[in-house]
């Protein structure tokens, strides 16, 4: 029973939840203006009604606390290759690259370090997680390179701690659909923010509930 109670969580954001959030408050990042975008859509049903960014912001808000239910812990990770992409992405301009359609958000690059180092890593700081250097990736293929580069922190933080559960939270509809379909190793749960936002609110609701259920004489 101790160790159910003391359950370790840890998260992989996908960078394209990292980049909704930077689509919503515009640059620089900060997080009073997190705090302040948070706090309008406070109210609003899971998932949003009019934009599913919201519940990227969400999903990352509540992980600040560092606590997933009670005492079980919760940790954002990352690794290398989310903050490299993360910076680019922001970076690359509006226009699409030639060939392939790809557009970024057109930041210029102080306000793209900014993103990583402020929301990423401030993220991190204040739940007390980490950062992985290079990984190797998982599950590429059916994966292409960038997402198996983040399936891959999944699989080294899964390995290193095999009792904790890892979350994988991405909007990428190839990568959830490769999960749904057996397709990629078990080793970590690989969720939509809504999905995962969803998770998080019930069980600290049935934590609270539990807390001022009467106790059994």
């Amino acid at each position: 029973m101790e160790n159910e109670e003391r359950q370790r969580h840890v998260v992989v954001f996908d960078v394209n939840v990292y980049l909704d959030v930077a689509c919503l408050l515009g640059p620089p990042f900060t997080w009073e203006k997190a705090g302040a975008a948070s706090a309008t859509v406070a109210r609003e049903p899971v998932p949003h009604p009019n934009n599913r960014a919201y519940d990227s912001l969400r999903a990352i808000s509540a992980c600040t606390s560092g606590r997933f239910a009670g005492p079980e812990s919760l940790e954002v990770w990352t690794n290398a290759h989310i903050d490299k992409m993360v910076r680019n992405k922001a970076e690359q301009p509006t226009t699409p690259a030639p060939g392939t359609g790809y557009r970024g958000l057109g930041w210029d690059r102080m306000d793209s370090q900014t993103l990583v180092t402020d929301l990423v890593g401030g993220l991190i700081a204040k739940s007390l997680g980490g950062t992985l250097g290079d990984t190797f990736p998982d599950g590429n293929p059916p994966l292409d390179h960038e997402d198996g580069m983040v399936y891959g922190a999944c699989k080294w933080l899964a390995g290193e701690d095999p009792i904790c559960h890892v979350y994988c939270v991405t909007r990428d509809r190839g990568f959830l659909a490769a999960h749904t379909d057996g397709a990629l190793s078990k080793h970590s749960h690989v969720l939509t923010p809504t999905r995962f936002l969803l998770l998080l609110r019930a069980a600290r609701s049935h934590y609270a509930f539990q807390q001022v259920r009467p106790k059994s004489s």
